[in-house]
């Protein structure tokens, strides 16, 4: 193989993994030519004036581009990771233990704020919320206009941070009380979802009677016709969460 065909093949090898390597069928693909080039090299060196061995140079030129773009890939997602997770809420400057200052470290094969002086070590744990997705007895789901940010004057389940000593289902149950102004019993999860700084996990609740009314954080509390919902629906996860609910209901 020339000089100038290797350094072709090479660069694009390279354009090839990092445009491919997302597609997992891609890089098993790209194993199998591997060893199938290498085992044919050896018994058949040459074909159609083809030499194997370099389709199998090739093959590991192939699969080295497939690997320098899968850790770009890694590194990437885990910076976003962390730069989302120190703007989700506020983060520690200094330690909590003896005030010396906190410095990114790599812990754990992830980044994260740690002392300069003592072992302390903010782990950053995503904090679970609690969601209801609340059915009237007459059709329609209860929804809140959000009173605060993120997302002020935005409709929403009712949700909200777990407090120490209680259940999700007492969390959700606690939360609709708070936002809504009702009374729940919580039936079955439909949904979870991990957010950089959150777990939400979504319940259903029985079929309700009560009129709502809004409550602590919110603007509003009513129950909006399935075929009604806002369009201006806070988060997406809760929209996820409203669907899943519909389908399993048959609704």
């Amino acid at each position: 193989m020339s000089g100038l065909v290797l350094l072709v093949s090479f660069v694009g090898a390279l354009a090839s993994g990092f445009m491919l390597q997302r597609y997992e069928k891609i890089g098993w693909l790209a194993l199998i030519v591997m060893f199938g080039s290498a085992i044919t090299s050896l018994f058949v060196p040459e074909i159609h004036g083809v030499k194997t061995f370099d389709i199998f140079a090739l093959s590991l030129v192939f699969g080295f581009g497939m690997s320098l773009a899968d850790k770009r890939a890694k590194s990437k997602k885990a910076k976003a990771d962390f730069e989302a997770l120190k703007t989700s809420r506020p983060q520690y400057k200094h330690c909590p233990h003896c005030r010396s200052p906190l410095v990114e470290r790599e812990i754990d094969e992830k980044k994260r704020l740690a002392c300069t002086h003592c072992q302390f070590v903010y782990w950053n744990n995503p904090l679970p919320v609690a969601a209801a997705v609340i059915p009237h007895v007459n059709g329609g789901i209860v929804l809140v206009k959000r009173g605060v940010e993120p997302k002020k004057g935005m409709w929403c389940l009712p949700a909200g941070f777990m407090e120490v000593g209680e259940t999700p289902e007492q969390g959700a149950a606690r939360e609709s009380g708070e936002e809504a102004n009702v009374k729940i019993e919580v039936e079955r999860l439909v949904h979870t979802y991990a957010a950089p700084a959150q777990v939400l996990l979504f319940f259903a609740a029985k079929p309700i009677d009560q009129t709502p009314s809004p409550g602590s954080d919110a603007l509003e509390a009513r129950v909006f016709p399935l075929d009604q919902l806002p369009t201006d629906i806070a988060f997406s996860s809760h929209v996820d969460a409203i669907n899943i609910w519909r389908k399993q209901a048959g609704l």
